[in-house]
């Protein structure tokens, strides 16, 4: 088995693993998504570190997905401004980030991080918990209890998402995150998680319109700009969420 046929088997076992035993808690969480748009709310969607960040940016203005995600894309976490420099490790820094996209009590917040102990992460939770701010975390609750408590990485309280927010789906994510064995080599090689985070969110999404069109809702979507007629479509979108949604 060469190097691709062992990465496409590690990404396939991995997604195996999250239908077989996470696919009520997308369910729950895409339940909780149908009912904010039902509500005529939007809810957040935030990559809490310089990778995660993949998961907001694929929820934002995404041809096919829900119109009222408020995607949270602060610079300081983003690695085009400097993969070593990034402000994910910072204590304190969430809690404005927050404040700037107007995260409200009632609100809905999905969060992703695979580790779940960095800075951001754990305040963006614990902030949520105060806020009063229902929090769908996609994370890997074995990795996380796998980073030591001395880890400089952590936040200083030593806590884990997945036992601060009020949904935990499990994405797997594998020490190191690397999952390709090569010949001689020490480590591993090739990450997923990015790969399984957005299948996650992505499968909440399409749950969440099959949800809110069984109630009798047409799911409010984006349709692709690149198509004859989707910039005209996504025209009342944009007229009802302007000034809702930062990134539009």
């Amino acid at each position: 088995m060469d190097a691709i046929e062992k990465f496409y088997q590690a990404v396939s076992d991995t997604l195996t693993q999250v239908m077989d035993h996470q696919r009520a808690n997308i369910t729950t969480a895409a339940g909780w998504m149908a009912d904010s748009v039902e509500a005529g709310k939007i809810f957040h969607v935030f990559g809490t570190g310089g990778h995660s960040n993949m998961a907001a940016i694929e929820m934002n203005h995404r041809a096919g997905n829900l119109v009222p995600a408020n995607c949270i894309l602060d610079p300081g976490l983003s690695c085009e401004h400097g993969a070593t420099r990034w402000c994910e490790k910072i204590p304190g820094y969430a809690q404005q980030v927050l404040r700037y996209y107007r995260v409200q009590p009632g609100d809905l917040m999905l969060q992703v991080n695979a580790y779940g102990i960095n800075a951001v992460t754990i305040d963006t939770a614990m902030e949520c918990r105060r806020l009063g701010v229902k929090t769908i975390a996609i994370t890997s609750p074995s990795l996380s209890r796998q980073i030591p408590a001395d880890t400089p990485a952590r936040h200083p309280s030593g806590q884990n998402l997945c036992d601060l927010a009020d949904l935990v789906i499990d994405s797997y994510t594998p020490y190191g995150e690397a999952m390709v064995d090569l010949p001689n080599v020490a480590f591993k090689v090739s990450p997923a998680s990015s790969i399984i985070n957005l299948f996650i969110l992505d499968a909440m999404n399409a749950k969440a319109c099959e949800i809110l069109n069984q109630r009798g809702i047409t799911p409010p979507v984006w349709i692709s700009g690149n198509i004859p007629g989707g910039n005209e479509a996504n025209q009342q979108n944009l007229d009802a969420y302007w000034g809702r949604l930062r990134h539009l």
